[in-house]
């Protein structure tokens, strides 16, 4: 039934998304176009970010759903991108990326869903040469009582169809708690309280 599902989400997915990634597109193009060296795609999904990468960038793109990874295919042509089909947090991972490897990491609508995003970002911070960047636009607790109220209710339900996907995680708090600095960032809602930013090492 699980895989089932991964197969209809996978399918569903980019449909789904239309509406809410024409309001983040911009952020993604303009993160994401001048990026150079070695980027880890975390959590790469249908492969929505690929388009903005540009041709001489190499981009390891990592996403444990198979279903997923397998729609995200067609986009790579024309790209330097390898697609891994792994947790970010499996430890075969650490046979692929080498500590102080990465130029950058993007994290896309993703830091929701992962089972332990404290250990990940931990290696992210493993991974990332010292003057390396995380590149992040993600979706996070609100901060308005009743509609935190609501996401609380509804996280449960909400984890089940949207494969893992939490409505009330304070993602923003956590990355500046394990230890990046903002180089910017900035606050703002689209139906959901989003959270985007480029962080570094606080060294």
């Amino acid at each position: 039934m699980s895989s089932f599902y991964a197969k209809f989400f996978a399918k569903l997915y980019d449909k789904f998304m239309v509406s809410f990634e024409e309001k983040i597109v911009k952020d993604r193009q303009r993160m994401l176009q001048n990026l150079t060296g070695t980027v880890l795609d975390v959590g790469s999904g249908t492969g929505v970010n690929f388009a903005h990468f540009n041709t001489k960038v190499r981009v390891i793109a990592v996403e444990p759903s198979k279903p997923m990874l397998d729609k995200s295919v067609e986009k790579v042509k024309g790209k330097n991108i390898t697609l891994i089909n792994l947790d970010i947090n499996d430890a075969k991972l650490h046979e692929t990326i080498k500590e102080n490897s990465l130029d950058a990491i993007v994290s896309t609508l993703v830091l929701c869903t992962i089972k332990n995003p404290d250990v990940a970002l931990d290696n992210f911070k493993k991974w990332l040469k010292p003057d390396g960047k995380l590149l992040i636009i993600e979706h996070i607790h609100s901060d308005k009582k009743r509609k935190a109220f609501f996401e609380n209710l509804f996280n449960p339900l909400w984890k089940i169809i949207g494969e893992g996907c939490n409505l009330n995680r304070h993602t923003d708090v956590l990355i500046k708690s394990k230890g990046f600095k903002p180089l910017e960032e900035h606050y703002f809602t689209i139906g959901l309280r989003m959270h985007k930013g480029i962080f570094t090492l606080d060294n």
